[in-house]
């Protein structure tokens, strides 16, 4: 790890430089002075100084520099003349990639100069031991020491207040000049001091210990504390003396390390003997496991009110039970919804919550089983929810729990009342302008008949053509409420075994008895078997659905080529057994694919014409008497198909 000095009065060029060397340890200072107060606390490998409000003084800066920190290495930018005095040179306007370039050449000099003083102190005789012997605990303090540091596991999920009162208690025990705390960043790339005793702001603010090198590797990989006198690599014990510290105290929990310890030099002695430093040790193992007990606890507890802020913001009400069948959560919309205050339910049975929600999310506890959405409506202020519920398992797969999640459909099921309420009316509206529309024409003619029957009764001519035009405008009258009658009720069935010839027969008899207008002529075709094709049906009921779909045909035809035809058939399937169908079809009529698609919803038809209303109430009569009605369109004929089944003998 390399520290490095930014000197720099411009704001600008200052964040500029703190930005490019993110992965040093970096301190600032804005002044000359700043700076050499700086570095007579720090060990500073580099200098970086220049900017508008620096552009002179560098020769005696540099000379200052090199009396205090000889081995510092000075970069000057944009100084003029004298920036020949510093190690390396930039432009006022330098790049980014002469930047680069510069402080890469800077780092191999200081990697040349750390060799060979490494080289020189490997070559150098050892001097004399400096620990002295192992001194025994006194054992009243040792007792006051611990209970001291007992009292740092007593503060609680309070990391701050625990940190603060274990540095305390080694104060207390070892006596150090200064002491940290160093605990990895959020990315875990780093380790920063996060509480101390006697350090400098400087070190505090800027010192940064990558974790995957130096002396955090070191410890993490040995697992045991690292003694100056006893580190080899000088790059690792330069970060220790950094921190104006000969002792660094790994915190292990579960193999991995959550913090460092740094403690500087006795205030008494130079050193630590060999009990100090395994009673540091296990004082600080102890404190890994409650350090790391803490952050677990951190987070689950937000986690938790991720969760529940997650829930208060939902659109839709939840509600949870336990094991113990106790209301363990109810969010703000659950409350709203079912007017309940969670601090009056929650940890109460579930027999707290309105029926039959509580039993729901029973039947979900004991047998495990999710309930899809479904809608019910409950007792209070009748309300409609849609409901689903689901259970909680755990690793064995047995319930844990119960999850009730629901939202309210009140306001739009009044909604959709009221919309229907309206459609009904608008409905109504309508077929009561159709009827008076269908039968105002019958009646203005019987009632003109009417009045001049008195006056011409004894004409023959007359009364012959009163006769026919009231029973056509009668008859018509009667279909019009035969429809609308078999549309709303279901009427007296009365079966009975015949023949579907004779029904045919007697609806094509009917028709032509019936005394229509010259400009509609209608042409029948009648097909059938030679032999008699007998169905267990009600005649009558049979005769009207047929006579409805013939009459539909023909008013879906041109005026002058209304043309039908009646086939009868056995048909014969493996599933449904024989049955017998009658095909109403014509190669006249035409209807409008969308109109087709509709011509079985007596709501939309009933709003066009009473004739379009026929096939509707066929369908109906068909129905009613076991049957079934479909309509089909070819390219040249619309048909409709009856299909009735075969009477067993």
């Amino acid at each position: 790890m390399t520290t490095v000095l930014v000197v720099a009065s411009d704001e600008a060029l200052r964040a500029r430089l703190v930005a490019a060397l993110a992965d040093h340890s970096v301190f600032v200072a804005q002044s000359d002075a700043e700076a050499l107060k700086t570095l007579r606390l720090i060990d500073i490998d580099v200098i970086l100084r220049g900017g508008p409000g620096l552009a002179r003084g560098l020769d005696a800066f540099v000379a200052r520099v090199k009396e205090i920190a000889p081995s510092a290495l000075t970069v000057a930018i944009g100084t003029g003349d004298e920036v020949e005095v510093a190690d390396f040179s930039l432009s006022a306007t330098f790049t980014q990639r002469e930047l680069d370039g510069a402080l890469r050449h800077v780092t191999d000099k200081l990697r040349l100069t750390r060799e060979i003083t490494a080289l020189r102190s490997s070559l150098a005789p050892e001097g004399p031991g400096t620990a002295g012997l192992d001194q025994p605990w006194e054992g009243a303090a040792f007792a006051r020491v611990l209970k001291e540091f007992t009292r740092a596991f007593a503060a609680g999920f309070d990391l701050p207040r625990a940190l603060e009162m274990f540095l305390d208690a080694i104060g207390e025990l070892v006596r150090p000049t200064r002491m940290a705390l160093l605990m990895p960043s959020a990315d875990a790339q780093e380790y920063r001091v996060v509480t101390h005793r006697g350090l400098a702001p400087q070190i505090v603010e800027s010192v940064r210990l990558p974790a995957d090198q130096g002396l955090a590797r070191w410890i993490a990989a040995q697992g045991r504390p690292a003694r100056l006198p006893d580190l080899a690599d000088p790059e690792i014990a330069r970060e220790l003396k950094l921190l104006q510290s000969v002792l660094a105290v790994p915190l292990l929990a579960h193999g991995e390390l959550v913090a460092i310890l740094t403690v500087g030099q006795p205030v008494v002695g130079s050193t630590y003997g060999r009990g100090e430093t395994e009673t540091l040790f296990d004082l600080a193992s102890h404190l890994a496991t409650a350090i790391r007990d803490i952050a677990l606890h951190n987070q689950l507890e937000r986690e938790q009110q991720f969760s529940e802020r997650i829930l208060a913001h939902m659109s839709s009400g939840v509600i949870t039970i336990g094991r113990d069948q106790r209301i363990g959560t109810i969010n703000r919309r659950a409350e709203e919804i079912l007017q309940l205050s969670a601090a009056e339910v929650v940890k109460e049975d579930l027999r707290a919550l309105p029926s039959p929600l509580g039993d729901m999310l029973f039947d979900t506890l004991r047998t495990g089983r999710a309930a899809g959405r479904h809608e019910i409506q409950i007792a209070l202020r009748g309300l409609w929810l849609e409901v689903s519920t689901y259970p909680v398992r755990g690793e064995d797969g047995t319930p844990l729990g119960a999850v009730l999640v629901f939202e309210d459909l009140t306001a739009q099921k009044e909604l959709l009342t009221q919309k229907r309420q309206v459609e009904q009316t608008q409905l109504l509206t309508r077929v009561v302008a159709r009827i008076a529309d269908e039968i105002k024409n019958p009646l203005v003619s019987i009632n003109t008949f009417m009045e001049l029957i008195g006056e011409r009764y004894d004409d023959p001519e007359f009364r012959k053509h009163f006769s026919s035009v009231v029973r056509r405008d009668v008859r018509r009258l009667v279909e019009v409420f035969e429809k609308l009658a078999g549309l709303v009720t279901e009427g007296e069935l009365n079966f009975t075994t015949v023949d579907v010839h004779t029904v045919v027969d007697d609806v094509v008899t009917a028709i032509e008895l019936v005394d229509e207008v010259p400009a509609r002529p209608l042409q029948l075709d009648v097909t059938r078997e030679t032999t008699p094709q007998v169905v267990k049906v009600d005649p009558a009921q049979l005769r009207k659905a047929l006579s409805y779909l013939i009459w539909y045909l023909a008013h879906n035809s041109p005026p002058d080529q209304a043309r039908v035809s009646v086939s009868v058939a056995r048909h014969s399937e493996r599933e449904d057994g024989e049955s017998v169908r009658v095909l109403v079809g014509s190669r006249t009529a035409s209807v409008a694919p969308e109109k087709l698609q509709r011509v079985f919803d007596p709501v939309q038809m009933v709003q066009e014409s009473l004739i379009d209303v026929g096939p509707a109430v066929s369908q109906r009569l068909v129905e009613a008497v076991g049957g079934q009605l479909t309509v089909r369109q070819g390219r040249h004929e619309l048909h409709f198909l009856v299909t009735l089944p075969l009477a067993t003998s």
